[in-house]
């Protein structure tokens, strides 16, 4: 039974991963710990995600056509892989409902302060479940056009700001202990790259699935080129003070004038967001539906988009007390919470696949 009869191109793929890595890493830079250093860390956290983006897109290439809850069953059993099954769906999920807790605090803190986040966190959530509802191809359409707008908007900002940008705010380098900077690269290596794992329940519909590696490192290397840039933007325009910045792409953006003409800028990073974290959101949507649409044996996955869509919404409102305690789990906890997930799940199913040579015995069956 097909639930899901779209087909994505390798160029869809690379352009909607690239959009789901960035995300909300727009206004919550990567690898903030490492301070000045943050562009390395970024770098570092990038390779690390390419070695995880290698298990499981190698993962993928081995079960051609089928998703990760289809695959999970054949690998370890009926029973234990739909219990692997639902921990991933979990995670998608609560995913899912912090991108949504980033768009309402960012919203309520710094653009409308006197409206209830609640009113931020549903919109946003509608504009999803419509594009979920559509399928995967509809979603993969849209990265194409919010992408290029995205990686122009933070590449014409960086030239606008070259001005203004003081590049001993970069000194000393490296001087970080180097707990610490491994600490804040594993952090950037688990968010945003290490959570391209959702794409394992998209690539089963890709024309040709013998891309798929090619296209993650891909994207994932663009994402994080673009993620670099707008590191080393923030650091020489702001310099000590983007330590204490929770958005500093907003504070940076919004010291922009050009002869007193080109101001207020700062709303092309609002705009940014809700670009990348539309696709993230879906993303992460679509991947909890069809996967539980799966795991429940329905013919559609449709009817199960509005009753997710409001658990996620009521998860993202009730999780978090406050913008601090946010913050905290997503720089504090989250890069230890989301590892297994990432690469631990993905690397114990390739090991058991290869030694079991599951994909010849699942042919023969």
């Amino acid at each position: 039974m097909k639930l899901e009869g779209g087909k994505i191109s390798r160029s869809q793929l690379t352009f909607l991963i690239t959009g789901f890595t960035l995300g909300s890493s727009v206004i919550l830079s990567p690898g903030q710990a490492a301070k000045h250093d943050a562009w390395l860390a970024i770098l570092a956290g990038l390779g690390e995600g390419l070695v995880f983006a290698l298990v499981f897109t190698t993962l993928a290439m081995r079960f051609p056509g089928k998703t990760l809850v289809q695959f999970n069953d054949i690998i370890y059993g009926p029973y234990l892989g739909k219990v692997i099954s639902l921990s991933y769906l979990w995670f998608f999920f609560h995913l899912a409902s912090l991108v949504l807790r980033n768009f309402g605090d960012f919203f309520t803190a710094i653009i409308y302060p006197e409206t209830p986040m609640v009113v931020f966190i549903i919109l946003v959530a509608l504009i999803c479940a419509s594009a979920v509802r559509n399928g995967i191809e509809v979603i993969s359409r849209c990265s194409l056009i919010l992408i290029s707008f995205t990686a122009f908007m933070i590449l014409g900002t960086t030239i606008l700001l070259l001005k203004d940008m003081e590049f001993v705010n970069f000194l000393p380098v490296f001087d970080l202990p180097l707990k610490e900077f491994l600490k804040a690269s594993h952090a950037a290596a688990t968010f945003p790259f290490g959570e391209t794992v959702a794409f394992l329940m998209v690539m089963a519909f890709l024309n040709k699935v013998k891309q798929a590696k090619t296209s993650t490192i891909m994207a994932l290397i663009i994402a994080g080129i673009l993620l670099v840039i707008a590191a080393v933007r923030d650091t020489a325009v702001l310099g000590i003070t983007k330590n204490i910045s929770v958005y500093p792409s907003y504070q940076t953006v919004r010291l922009i004038e050009v002869g007193k003409v080109i101001t207020r800028l700062e709303i092309v990073v609002a705009v940014n967001l809700l670009a990348m974290g539309f696709l993230k959101i879906s993303v992460l949507y679509y991947g909890t539906v069809l996967g539980m649409a799966q795991l429940l044996n329905l013919r559609s996955y449709l009817p199960l988009v509005f009753p997710i869509g409001a658990m996620m919404v009521s998860l993202s409102i009730l999780q978090f007390d406050s913008n601090i305690e946010n913050m905290f789990f997503a720089f504090n906890i989250y890069p230890f919470y989301s590892l297994p997930f990432e690469v631990g799940l993905p690397l114990l199913s390739l090991i058991i696949a290869m030694i079991r040579e599951v994909p010849k015995k699942a042919k023969g069956a």
